[in-house]
This record gives structure tokens, sequence and C-alpha cells, in this order.
């Protein structure tokens, strides 16, 4: 063998060097993406192929973090750039038209509209409150969880739906509908009964226009954030994660917490960032390493918190944060 063709590791990662010139290995399998996946389908509906590995990063939802203080939570996420802003955010990028609807009155959700949309396109809906979603077995746990379905039949009773928690063509009954679509319960709602529907290609950006004008949408969304986290006074970004080291130092982790972590926030964050790592690929190789390191911490503090040892995951923090300070910076400057 070759010993140019030999790929040492250090510490979490690959060689430095090595690294810039390694292809990151996407991921594939189960994960809590349903915009991406929703917004992915409705655009196959017009022979577009979309993968919800590209749309869940040209959204730029899973860019920098927030802390919320009275719930002791770390959102992987832009504070400014939630996932309806996301959804509209890439299909702009895109380069395709849509139609957005919502509605100021939550009173009476826009069912017969709704349904004069639904004969000529699919509808991607949300933010939707998965307590509502009665389909679902685990319902009854996840109120005030956030999520997007893709409607694309009015039946009899309901409206059926693609559900890409894992439940496709079941159909979702107008009155849970309402309650779910009204999503009083989910904090970053923006008026009531949200939803995208007829897109059409009006642009085809080549790779480098689609590439320039996406960095430039990620510093907007970094820019947004720190505006937004001086008005409210909250901690983002390297900040926000030290701010959970912190927390985790004291070892006042409550069950809650550690579920958040272990069930949701750790494994989505280790896939968005290989996601992102891929899109910068040969274009960005800084970019696309340090989101690489970033998936791989990711992963260790999985385990860890899985495993309860809240010094070793204090640590680990401290890492991702200095990996998010060098990456925004790089990104800022590019």
């Amino acid at each position: 063998m070759n010993s140019s063709s030999i790929i040492r590791t250090d510490g979490l990662g690959l060689d430095m060097m090595q690294r810039a010139e390694a292809k990151v290995i996407p991921f594939r399998g189960n994960g809590p993406y349903c915009y991406s996946n929703t917004a992915s389908m409705l655009l196959s509906t017009i022979g577009e192929q979309v993968s919800p590995q590209e749309m869940e990063a040209y959204t730029g939802v899973g860019l920098g973090a927030f802390w919320l203080p009275k719930e002791k939570l770390l959102f992987f996420s832009s504070i400014s750039n939630p996932p309806d802003l996301g959804i509209t955010r890439a299909l702009h990028l895109l380069g395709f038209s849509f139609e957005e609807k919502m509605t100021s009155d939550p009173g009476k959700p826009p069912f017969e509209q709704l349904r004069s949309d639904l004969s000529s396109s699919a509808a991607i809906l949300g933010p939707l409150d998965m307590g509502y979603l009665t389909h679902n077995p685990l319902h009854k746990r996840m109120m005030g969880a956030d999520h997007f379905v893709l409607a694309y039949r009015f039946e009899k009773d309901g409206v059926l739906i693609h559900d890409p928690e894992g439940f496709p063509s079941v159909v979702l009954p107008f009155r849970q509908l309402e309650l779910a679509w009204r999503a009083d319960g989910i904090p970053y709602h923006r008026g009531h009964y949200r939803y995208w529907t007829h897109p059409r290609r009006m642009h085809h950006p080549n790779r480098d226009e689609l590439y320039d004008s996406t960095l430039k949408s990620f510093k907007d969304v970094y820019s947004e954030a720190g505006n937004l986290a001086t008005k409210q006074n909250l901690p983002i970004d390297a900040k926000a994660i030290n701010t959970l080291s912190k927390h985790v130092k004291q070892e006042r982790v409550s069950p809650a917490e550690r579920g958040f972590m272990v069930f949701f926030s750790l494994k989505l964050g280790a896939r968005r960032a290989l996601d992102f790592a891929s899109l910068f690929g040969s274009k960005s190789p800084e970019l696309a390493r340090l989101k690489e390191k970033q998936s791989e911490l990711f992963g260790a503090l999985q385990r860890l918190a899985v495993q309860k040892k809240w010094t070793k995951f204090a640590g680990s923090l401290e890492q991702l944060a200095q990996v998010e300070t060098e990456f925004r910076d790089a990104l800022v400057s590019s």
C-alpha cells in the first residue's frame, strides 16, 4: 500500500490536511427532518428532485445555537431562522416561486381555501403541534413539538397526508388538523394555518450562482440572529453552547433536559452538520472541515449524554463552542 493512501486519525477527526481532501460521507437514516422531507416531497410533485439533505442545508435553520434560560434547553439552530422561514429561504434560493398562505385569525381554519388548492397542488402544512396528530401512537407525549406534513387530498372526514415522522397516506381528521395547524403551542408561529403550495420553477441557478447566494443567505442568518439576540438578551452560538456546559458542570441536568438531548438535539445537530459539510464540499474545504468536525463532536456528545458522563460532556461542549466560533468567523469572512 502506498503510504500516501493511508489516512491517519488525530483525536476526533482526520488529519487536517488530509481531511480537506477527503470526501464527506453523507448520512442516510432516520432523523427529525420533517420540514426538509416535506419540502422535498412537494417539489417532487412537479418533477423536481431536491433531496431532504440538500433542502435542510439550504434552509440554513441548523446554523448557530441559542439558549432558552427558563427551559434550560440549547437549540442547535438559529434564533432568527425558524423552520417556516427556512422553507421559504430554501425555495427562493433554489429558484422556485410558490404560494405561501396564512391567516391572523385562529378561529376559522381555511379549509375551503385548502380544498381548492389541493385540487391542483399538494401543500406543506406547518408548523403543526404534534400533540394533536392522533395517528402517531406517541402523540400525547409530543404536545408543543413542532412538525410539518404534506397534504395532498381532501377526504370526507379529513385531509390525506404524508407525515414524514413515518406515517404515509394517513387521514388527519378535520378537528385534529384544526387544533394542530392553529399552532398555539408553537413558540415561533407567525399567524396560524400557514402553508406552501403551487411551486413552480422560475430560475435554474448554476452551481456558482447557487453557492454564492447560499453563502450570502447564511451570513444574513448569523447577522439577523445577532441583532435578535441583543434585543432579547439571549446567549447564542458559542456563548449559548458554553452556557449549557456551565449548567452541566453543576450536575443539574434534569431527565427532561437529558431526554431532549439524547433523543433529539444532538443527533439532529450531527446530521445537519454533515449536510452542511457536503454543501460546502470542494467550494470551501475549510468550512466543510469545520462542519464535519462539529458532526463528530455531536456524536461524542451523544454517547457521553447517554452514559451520563457529564464532566466529559461539558468538556466536549467547550470544544464544540470553539469550533462554532471558528466556523462562524470563517463563514463571515469568506
